[in-house]
């Protein structure tokens, strides 16, 4: 899942520089920027929902 997240990223921030760069209309600039907000909020979601798991693994193994 992370490496999804990471590719999005990637595509969505290329998208803005290539649209940034031709002078697109900024609706078109602002659905890639959406997309890389989206993208970079999954990552988020994954990297601390690893965190937890490994958090609450720890614990476990405390307590056995």
């Amino acid at each position: 899942m992370t490496y999804w997240a990471i590719i999005v990223l990637v595509v969505a921030a290329l998208g803005v520089i290539y649209n940034v760069l031709e002078g697109t209309p900024m609706e078109r600039v602002l659905h890639d920027v959406v997309i890389f907000l989206i993208g970079l909020g999954m990552l988020i979601r994954v990297r601390f929902k690893t965190k937890q798991a490994e958090k609450r693994d720890k614990e476990k193994e405390s307590t056995d």
